[in-house]
Formats: structure tokens, sequence, C-alpha cells
């Protein structure tokens, strides 16, 4: 992973972090959890371009070698997650526990069952999609398929009810794909393409991507799902990838590389560590258990990183 990319994920994963925090007045960041989940579906979508591009072009791609090591990162982390839920929160052993075992609940469009167990997890289920779709889809990339996509798009956009925006826009795998296969599209013009060098537009864009946040609630619902972050993250990406302004410089330092290692145990332990303080600890003000919160959950998400680590190893 590229350094500035992979700080840039506790930057997001934050923002995802505080769209889930609400407590005594201080309410929910709605705004970073579209732009979060936005950002990290594009950055997948360019992460495995960019490290599995030349293995599709040359016929040296395996597939099972591929989906074994996306499962291999992201599974054991679900299961611990879903397995606390289920113990803590006394849940049975449903089909929507099997679902979510399976990763398979965001396919279901009723929020009942795709925020069931630990809720953040239907990205994991709408990822894994994207993650089996991806090498057909950088196989047969080109204008007819993102003309074809981006079509479908726009009817499936124009076509979907105000009441079942979360459903379809938000959560299903197959709408979700047109984030990821954006960040497969910055992939291809950043290698294809020579890039000038523009390290000083690092700022303008942190300030653009500020204004896009603060505009959200004034956006039409539809509309700032994905689209109002993707006219902003396409440059964000394609700017911070070359590693060369002086937001970059502060986005290579060894602690935002460190909180960057551990943002998938963050994005996992996140919510259900926020619900567990907030009920079990006394009435403090809104700031100091936010501070408790996230002290308590990049502690958590440091030590099973580090557990993950070790077990992978052996």
């Amino acid at each position: 992973m590229i350094d500035t990319l992979q700080s840039l994920r506790f930057i997001f994963v934050m923002m995802i972090f505080m769209s889930h925090f609400s407590y005594h007045g201080m309410s929910a960041f709605d705004a970073g959890g579209d732009c979060g989940v936005a950002f990290f579906f594009m950055l997948s979508g360019f992460a495995c371009s960019l490290g599995y591009g030349q293995q599709l072009r040359e016929g040296t791609f395996c597939y099972s070698h591929f989906i074994r090591r996306r499962l291999r990162k992201l599974y054991p982390l679900h299961l611990l997650c879903l397995l606390a839920c289920v113990l803590v929160s006394h849940l049975p052993l449903n089909l929507k526990v099997l679902l979510n075992l399976l990763l398979l609940q965001s396919w279901v469009p009723d929020a009942d069952w795709y925020f069931s167990c630990n809720s953040v997890s239907w990205f994991l289920s709408s990822l894994m999609f994207c993650y089996l779709l991806f090498p057909l889809a950088y196989r047969h990339l080109s204008k007819y398929l993102s003309l074809a996509i981006a079509a479908t798009y726009v009817a499936v956009y124009l076509l979907t009810p105000y009441e079942r925006v979360n459903a379809v826009l938000y959560v299903f795998p197959a709408v979700r794909f047109v984030d990821f296969y954006l960040g497969m599209l910055l992939c291809r013009w950043y290698e294809q393409k020579a890039q000038p060098a523009l390290g000083w537009a690092e700022p303008l864009l942190v300030v653009v991507l500020l204004l896009s946040l603060a505009v959200y609630p004034y956006v039409d619902a539809k509309f700032r799902n994905a689209p109002l972050y993707w006219l902003v993250l396409i440059p964000f990406i394609l700017v911070f990838v070359q590693q060369q302004g002086s937001v970059s410089r502060w986005l290579r330092s060894k602690p935002m590389l460190f909180l960057g290692s551990i943002s998938l145990p963050v994005f996992l332990t996140h919510q259900m560590l926020i619900g567990g303080l907030q009920h079990h600890l006394p009435d403090m003000p809104a700031i100091v258990m936010l501070a408790i919160c996230v002290f308590v959950t990049l502690v958590v998400s440091w030590a099973v990183q580090i557990i993950f680590s070790r077990l992978l190893r052996l």
C-alpha cells in the first residue's frame, strides 16, 4: 500500500467513527459515514488494480490465491466481532447470524438484516462481492463497460424511491461495485497517463473535501450517498498517490502510518465499543465520552492487530 493512502485510511475510518457517535447533544457526523464508505470502496478498487493488474495482464493471476488473501485479511476479525456481538447481545442463532457469518447480509434489502449483528460488517459483505467480480471486470475494463455501468447506475439512481436509498444506493453490493470500479479506472489512469506534479494542490483538496462535508445536509439524499464524494475523491486519490506535498509528508510520518495499519480493526470494533462504553459508563460531558471511546477503540484495535498478525504468521 502506498504510504499516503495507508494513512488516509485512518482519517476516513475516523469519519465513519464520528458518524456512529452521538451522546448528550453531540449529534452523529452523518457526512463522514457516506464519505468514508465511498473512499474505502474506491481505494479498494484502486489498490487491487495496482497490486494485481500486471498479473492479470500477463495471465499469471491466480483467482483462488487472491480470494484466500482477501479472506485471510478480513474474515478472522469479522468472525471475532460477530462472535462477540452474539455473546454480548445474547443473539439467537438464526438466519441473520448465518448470513452475517457468510458475509451475505447486504444482499437482503432490509435494514433489520443488512445492519444486523455487527452492523458495520455490511461493508465487508458488499466488498467481498467487489473482490469476486474484480478479475472479470479488470480483464474487460473498457469505455464500453464503463458506459454500461454508468448507464445502469443512472437508471437505478433515478428509479430508487427515497425510502429505499439506504438499502439500494448505500448498501446493495452490485450498486457499491460502481465505487470500486471507479477506483479501478483511477488506477488505470494513474498507470497509463503521465501525471504532472500536483503536490501543491493537496491543501486545496483538503479544503474541497471539508466543503463537501459541510454542504452534505443540503444535498439531495440520493446524490450525497456517493456521487457527491466521487467528485472530490477522484482528484483527491490521484493527487495524494503522488506523495509530493506538505500534507503527504505528514501522512508519511510513523504515527500516521501506524494508525493507518490498524484502520480495519478500528472499523470493525468501533461501533460495538461505542455502544458498550456509553451503556456502562456513568454520564459525563460528551467530549469526555468521545475521548474515552476513541482511546479505548485505538487500544483495542492495536491489541487485536498484534494478536492477529502473530497468529497469521504461524
